[in-house]
């Protein structure tokens, strides 16, 4: 299985590029700035606005002389539960020391006191009120437009090589053709595949499934972070800082269940529980009130989206629901970036350097993206002179006629129902067969994009699904009703190859 779509790339127009970054979130935004200023030209392809703009919480970096990066490493071993990777995680946590002032220099003016987010020790979390992931895009982005690094519109279809990258297909309306000699990856996560999300549902992990087609290794993918408190019925996401600030989880009663700055796992599998009792559960963020913290002021963003959906946190608590909300696995990279393919490479939510092990800690993500974005930079600066460019041409046909027989919603319904925050081993099997089933006949789909985003989608599907039914106990987010502890045998990376399966 690799080629989805019908094209013959002899019969398009064609341009060479030597670097494109593929996705506009803090990850390939870096990476894009260290290359132009290295003197690299890198072309960023996106189809818009990711992640990134609506992180609200922060970046965590042990810049306070009090705090230290080894005490930003031990609390991130302890939430990823015996799978943190410790050389990327010491990279992780002494790079983003020296990575916060590129940020500072780009631009981002953060507020003068850090905040406290569940599972850190201490308050090493730097913040823009409650909008810190739109300031860092803002700025980052002005940069972009200052360097004058070429944009283009458009959504990843095709990666096209064999076993290198030698080009790939995009699509804006009508398809289009580049010979690439390097690809960055940095397209985001797969969380959006479940039923409740907090990401932007054109988020889809649609990439991780073309890169399966190319034969690469997906890691942990099991391990998909749920956060505790999205609105309920919406995908409006109320930032852990909320509850660092002194917010409380309460129940209709008005009786607090859970320590509010425990891991989000466990926070979220307590809320889900008490919702399948029957249950509902809310954020009372009258405490902050108390306090003396005014919450149009310190959480705007929040508190504007809650306004306009018609709730008022100043007198009421806020009905929420556990959501999908990082994917804390991806495509297989070194410390650099680098994929197993040869001219690829991956960065940000749909890489897995192995620093988040079997659970994310609050607000590492963005600095992952920034400090591993300068890495891969880097690497890819010193490999061009490796990488050579192609002369050849691609073609695919195929006769598909058919829809097929199942939707995204679909897809959605069937990891919340069987894959969300309690699994167990009858219900993955179930939904494995369910899945394989689907995908039984996908040469004869019609060759549309919309059918091959759907065929992506379901292989990022298949890959979290199939490293669950793997992983026979719990761990960090991953979590097995029929095997509730950890396990030393599965102190280890679960990982998944295509041809493998299918």
């Amino acid at each position: 299985m690799e080629l989805f779509l019908n094209f013959n790339t002899s019969l398009m127009p064609c341009e060479e590029v030597s670097v494109l970054v593929c996705g506009s979130g803090i990850g390939g935004l870096t990476t894009a700035l260290m290359l132009k200023e290295l003197g690299v030209e890198p072309v960023i392809l996106t189809r818009g606005i990711g992640n990134t703009y609506y992180s609200q919480g922060g970046i965590a970096c042990a810049l306070d002389p009090k705090d230290s990066p080894y005490l930003h490493l031990l609390d991130t071993q302890r939430a990823g539960r015996g799978l943190c990777r410790e050389e990327t995680l010491r990279i992780l946590v002494d790079e983003g020391v020296q990575r916060m002032a590129d940020l500072i220099r780009w631009g981002v003016v953060f507020d003068e006191e850090t905040t406290l987010e569940g599972g850190h020790s201490f308050p090493r979390v730097y913040k823009v009120k409650d909008y810190t992931g739109r300031a860092i895009y803002t700025a980052l982005w002005r940069k972009v437009e200052e360097l004058k690094i070429r944009v283009i519109r458009g959504e990843l279809q095709e990666i096209l090589g064999d076993g290198k990258v030698e080009g790939i297909l995009y699509y804006d309306g009508e398809l289009h053709f580049l010979r690439v000699r390097s690809l960055v990856l940095a397209t985001g996560g797969a969380a959006s595949m479940f039923l409740h999300t907090s990401n932007p549902v054109k988020v889809r992990g649609d990439a991780i499934g073309i890169a399966l087609r190319k034969t690469l290794e997906v890691e942990n993918a099991e391990f998909v972070q749920f956060h505790p408190t999205v609105v309920k019925d919406t995908n409006i996401l109320i930032s852990e800082a909320v509850r660092g600030e002194g917010a409380y989880i309460v129940d209709e009663r008005g009786e607090r269940f859970v320590d509010e700055l425990k891991p989000r796992d466990e926070v979220a599998r307590a809320i889900y529980r008490k919702l399948k009792e029957g249950r509902q559960v809310f954020l009372d963020m009258r405490p902050l009130i108390k306090r003396g913290i005014n919450l149009g002021d310190r959480f705007p963003t929040i508190y504007q989206m809650l306004r306009e959906r018609g709730f008022d946190p100043e007198r009421e608590p806020v009905p929420i629901t556990p959501s999908a909300h990082y994917f804390i696995g991806g495509i297989r990279v070194d410390s650099y970036g680098r994929s197993s393919m040869e001219g690829l490479y991956a960065v940000g939510e749909c890489a897995c350097t192995g620093i988040h092990g079997a659970n994310r800690l609050a607000s590492n993500s963005l600095l992952e993206g920034l400090v591993f974005g300068y890495r891969t930079a880097y690497r890819i600066f010193h490999d061009l002179a490796y990488l050579k460019s192609s002369r050849a041409n691609f073609k695919n046909k195929r006769e598909g006629s058919e829809e097929p027989p199942y939707s995204f919603e679909d897809i959605r319904r069937l990891m919340w129902n069987h894959c969300g925050l309690e699994r167990e081993e009858g219900s993955l099997k179930e939904a494995l067969d369910k899945l394989r089933g689907w995908l039984e006949g996908w040469q004869n789909w019609k060759p549309t994009v919309e059918n091959r985003q759907l065929l992506d989608i379901s292989l990022t599907a298949l890959a979290t699904l199939s490293c669950a039914l793997w992983r026979r106990e719990s761990r960090g987010v991953h979590y097995r009703a029929d095997y509730p502890y950890e396990r030393e045998e599965y102190r280890r990376d679960s990982l998944f190859k295509l041809n493998s399966v299918l």
